[in-house]
């Protein structure tokens, strides 16, 4: 299949995002509003995952086959819009984040620093030496330098001999990033781009202030926690952990002696126990009349203590780049497993920092459903992407769209 790049918002204004998740494959249609500021919801459908494990394809045919029924169903009811090109995610724990530098010569006789000169300086950055089965995806530059003065962001035009850059190099495992584009264009539909999971939660549940001021978006999803930090308005720290939501159900499904399927039920309707120290025998309904029996006692020490396991995972992170107290903006949580009762409060407790639940901004009609956060950023990223088409300008956007050279077929 040929591979091709067309924005499909020009297309009606019309944006298809699929987040291909390890427990579910969450597909969205999302339209431009006549503001032109914000994106409505056309609609959205999700069916159980088959075939992934923490974020990475471990059998194609069947990723492939539900992501075409996932795009048959939006089609379905998105008629008479035609869904052909998709904006999708990369995720899973061999996706890594270091620091980059590059270093070049100003090249022009007038010494103002070019778009070239960027660029060169940018590519010097992804110069690191990494196992031969990684990959350099893209880096973010954090500052620009001009002989010797600091902080930069906007250099060119600037004038000066020496042009560094100090940036966040994102690398990933190039056969699980294969694996994953090769399944989705399996499905009979394009990719307009592959964007990062974190990023695209932190598309969809970050304000431009706190972007500014400092944050952390903690996506909790199945089998996998994604961090991306912010500061001044750009990523400083970016990590997928190998932990989610599904490892509490397993533990809570042991203690209890019971099948994932029930643990899962108690963990959504007694979840809150975990943080609130209830300790008595609960039941649950199962089928055809039967009740389930259990000491709540047994089910808070398993799942408290995977909670604080992932929690302090998080915190980790947050250390190796000193940030684990300096957050002004705090915690933003989202992902399915951010839905659990009670989780705002005791992650608050625990990393010392200020924390909220995320809500999707600026695209009516997903504000509440965390489980769709990465979905929602996707489309939110394509329609900046649009905007920035439209205008003649060069977007942050797009900066993976040259994944496709390195992993076309």
């Amino acid at each position: 299949m040929a591979w091709k790049f067309p924005f499909i918002a020009k297309k009606k204004n019309i944006i298809t995002a699929i987040d291909i998740g390890s427990s579910s494959i969450k597909g969205l249609v999302a339209q431009q509003r006549p503001d032109g500021q914000t994106l409505g919801v056309l609609t959205h459908f999700s069916l159980p995952s088959n075939g992934m494990r923490k974020g990475a394809v471990v059998d194609s045919d069947n990723v492939s086959e539900q992501i075409e029924k996932v795009v048959i169903k939006l089609k379905t009811i998105a008629k008479p819009h035609k869904l052909t090109d998709v904006y999708i995610n990369l995720n899973g724990s061999h996706i890594n984040s270091m620091e980059g530098y590059g270093a070049v010569a100003i090249s022009r006789a007038d010494q103002k620093v070019s778009y070239e000169d960027i660029e060169r300086v940018n590519q010097e950055a992804k110069n690191i030496n990494l196992p031969f089965n990684q990959e350099i995806l893209e880096i973010f530059p954090t500052e620009y330098i001009i002989d010797g003065q600091t902080g930069l962001t906007e250099v060119e035009g600037m004038k000066g001999i020496k042009l560094e850059v100090r940036a966040l190099a994102v690398s990933a495992f190039s056969l699980h990033v294969k694996k994953l584009i090769d399944a989705v264009l399996s499905a009979d539909i394009n990719i307009v781009e592959p964007i990062i999971s974190p990023i695209a939660a932190s598309r969809a549940v970050l304000t431009a202030q706190q972007k500014e001021l400092g944050a952390a978006v903690v996506d909790i999803g199945a089998e996998t926690t994604g961090i991306a930090v912010f500061e001044e308005k750009k990523m400083i720290h970016l990590a997928i952990l190998p932990v989610g939501s599904d490892n509490i159900t397993r533990d809570i499904a042991i203690a209890l002696q019971t099948d994932i399927e029930i643990a899962e039920a108690i963990k959504k309707k007694f979840g809150g126990h975990l943080f609130k120290n209830k300790r008595k025998q609960e039941k649950i309904d199962i089928t055809d009349g039967e009740i389930f029996e259990f000491d709540s006692k047994k089910m808070v020490k398993a799942g408290r203590a995977r909670v604080s396991e992932i929690l302090n995972l998080v915190s980790k992170e947050l250390k190796k780049i000193k940030r684990e107290q300096g957050l002004p903006a705090g915690i933003v949580l989202t992902g399915g497993g951010s839905n659990l009762s009670g989780l705002v409060g005791f992650t608050k407790d625990q990393l010392k920092l200020p924390v909220r639940k995320g809500v999707c901004i600026d695209l009516v009609g997903m504000e509440q459903d965390s489980a769709f956060s990465v979905a929602s950023g996707l489309a939110l990223l394509g329609a900046d992407n649009r905007k920035s088409d439209d205008s003649g300008g060069s977007s942050s956007g797009t900066v993976f769209r040259r994944i496709f050279e390195t992993f076309k077929p």
